[in-house]
């Protein structure tokens, strides 16, 4: 039973490969409600429309990036065959399982990018110098001392730490997490 439990949620982390039918669906939503409104009042944002068109191009290029992560990952666990005995199949997306997409989506940005640093300093950077305080180079082998990041979302903090010279591993709960610091960590 643990088995299929696994492979329920191996699959229901592909259904990210839904990201762009289901994002789409909602800008077609925003775009039929904003059309639905008088004329003298859509002229009030004439960009609106065009912006729309921009988030449908962002949401395509975040779909190709989902795509590499999930074909990057296929290897990672043994829950393939779970799709082709019929046991399992990919089912629609839940608006859950897409607000946790969208939260790794803006992890990357956090984790990953120039514009994500002050927000990541601000949260590791205490306690990366906690752990440079109470384990100095002087005194301590860094490759002996052990640490671990529980939550360790996309890996920044624990890849930080591991550039330090400490023994770091993190742990992840989230296939969502996992596939995609896969992705990041060892592309």
């Amino acid at each position: 039973e643990f088995k299929y439990l696994n492979a329920s949620k191996y699959l229901k982390t592909l259904n990210f490969l839904l990201f762009r039918t289901n994002m789409h669906e909602r800008v077609n939503r925003t775009e039929r409600q904003f059309k639905s409104l008088p004329a003298n009042q859509q002229s009030l944002l004439p960009q609106f429309l065009p912006h729309l068109d921009k988030i449908r191009m962002c949401i395509d290029h975040n779909q190709e990036i989902l795509q590499t992560i999930v074909n990057d990952c296929a290897h990672i666990f043994e829950n393939k065959e779970y799709g082709e005995d019929g046991r399992g199949k990919i089912t629609p997306a839940s608006t859950f399982d897409m607000d946790k997409l969208k939260s790794t989506l803006k992890q990357f940005v956090r984790d990953w990018s120039e514009e994500g640093k002050p927000e990541r300093d601000s949260c590791y950077q205490p306690i990366i110098s906690e752990i440079v305080k109470n384990f100095p180079k002087e005194r301590w082998d860094f490759s002996k001392v052990n640490i671990l990041v529980p939550g360790a979302g996309l890996g920044r903090l624990a890849w930080e730490i591991a550039m330090l010279g400490y023994a770091c591993q993190g742990n992840e709960w989230s296939l969502f997490m996992l596939f995609s610091s896969n992705f990041v960590l060892n592309r």
